[in-house]
């Protein structure tokens, strides 16, 4: 068995975006079906908006043959080509272990591209298109992605603005799980923070100067509580924790009325709009904790450097899991012998206990019971010193 059978064709992350948009997976379905008409033994496909990968196992059928397909499955001109890439054996299994761990992502270490390698596999199982090869391979692939994550700890360290701005609340709280939070201005930053607080599970209330768009947003989030922009200062006084993120070209929270309705509550306050939507003077209120947009995006670089400084640490445990698959490939071509070893020690424990049992007529239950326990033990061992001198021979 050849490990040169396991393919990847493909484009990346480098491909110019109207090239990418050209070729993404739209019907991973058809696709599948479609590859499995060419040929191929086991097939999975990546589809992301950055990559579009076919992973694939087959003696048979080249990387071109894959290529043209594209070119046909997608109406391509001959020179789209050359931006298709091809990796073969241990190359193709260490790409896919560097995608899941998100070492070729724009941002290092990304958390969606492990969900949608798990999707990848999983959708290739729903259309029996994975065999056991890329099954394992997938498998392996999520399996490092989570413990790159978590033993390096990159995933906490956010890039995110909105995220990072929960982050400083969360330092100001330690919890804030059932604190009750206010946000204001509903566009993708203000969104992104709600999404984030409730999952921590804040209490969320939002306002925006257009109430229609914050009527639009409760049925997307039927957790959130819809406050009249009018009735800001009054929110704003009552709550925990104030997320301001409108495009507003003044301060929405003015220091004279806040200072008004503020009751010297401890309060977390985090403005990430630019220009600034709350007046600076109120960060200087005892009680008041005030971040703006210069404190997270420091936070951001921080934390993009710490992210690039793991790649190595990173890096390393994929070549040590490429090693160990190459390891677990290698088994599969001796399994044969190590199902008819294990057959044959079944078979000389299973009529020695026979012999034995029936010279042995007063032998009590329990008696029989011992020796069977004892000739099972002899016979697993002798079988598995044999399967091991297999399994370094293999390597």
């Amino acid at each position: 068995m050849d490990i040169n059978n396991i393919k990847m064709v493909g484009i990346g992350k480098d491909v110019p975006l109207e090239l990418r948009e050209k070729i993404s997976f739209k019907d991973i379905e058809d696709a599948l079906i479609k590859l499995k008409e060419l040929g191929l033994e086991e097939v999975v496909i990546l589809s992301t908006c950055h990559r579009s990968e076919i992973y694939y196992y087959s003696q048979k059928i080249s990387p071109q043959q894959v290529k043209n397909f594209f070119i046909k499955y997608f109406d391509l001109k001959e020179d789209f080509l050359t931006y298709l890439h091809q990796v073969c054996g241990l190359e193709a299994v260490e790409h896919i272990f560097r995608v899941a761990c998100g070492l070729e992502s724009m941002v290092v270490g990304e958390d969606q591209i492990l969900s949608q390698v798990k999707e990848a596999i999983n959708t290739a199982q729903v259309f029996n298109s994975a065999g056991k090869i890329l099954f394992k391979l997938f498998r392996d692939a999520v399996t490092l992605g989570k413990r790159a994550r978590a033993d390096t700890g990159i995933k906490d360290l956010a890039l995110s603005i909105s995220y990072i701005a929960v982050k400083f609340v969360q330092e100001v709280f330690n919890d804030i799980a059932g604190k009750k939070a206010f946000v204001i201005g509903l566009g993708e930053m203000g969104q992104k923070a709600i999404i984030n607080l409730i999952d921590k599970g804040a209490d969320v209330f939002v306002t925006n100067r257009t109430f229609s768009k914050a009527i639009e947003l409760k049925e997307q989030v039927p957790e959130i509580h819809i406050v009249p922009y009018e009735q800001k200062y009054q929110y704003i006084a009552s709550s925990d924790i104030v997320i301001s993120a409108t495009n507003a070209p003044h301060y929405t929270v003015d220091y004279d009325k806040f200072k008004q309705a503020y009751n010297g509550r401890k309060i977390c306050m985090v403005d990430i709009a630019l220009p600034r939507d709350i007046d600076p003077r109120i960060g200087q209120l005892e009680g008041v904790s005030l971040y703006t947009i210069d404190d997270l995006k420091r936070t951001a670089e921080e934390n993009k450097k710490e992210r690039l400084s793991l790649i190595g640490v990173i890096e390393k445990m994929v070549k040590e899991e490429v090693k160990e698959f190459d390891k677990w490939y290698k088994t599969l071509e001796i399994e044969p012998y190590i199902k008819e070893v294990s057959r044959y020690a079944y078979e000389v424990y299973n009529a020695e206990y026979k012999r034995i049992i029936n010279k042995l007529t007063n032998a009590s239950e329990k008696d029989k019971e011992n020796i069977k326990i004892a000739l099972k033990r002899v016979a697993n061992k002798m079988a598995n010193k044999m399967i091991m001198h297999l399994k370094s021979n293999a390597y």
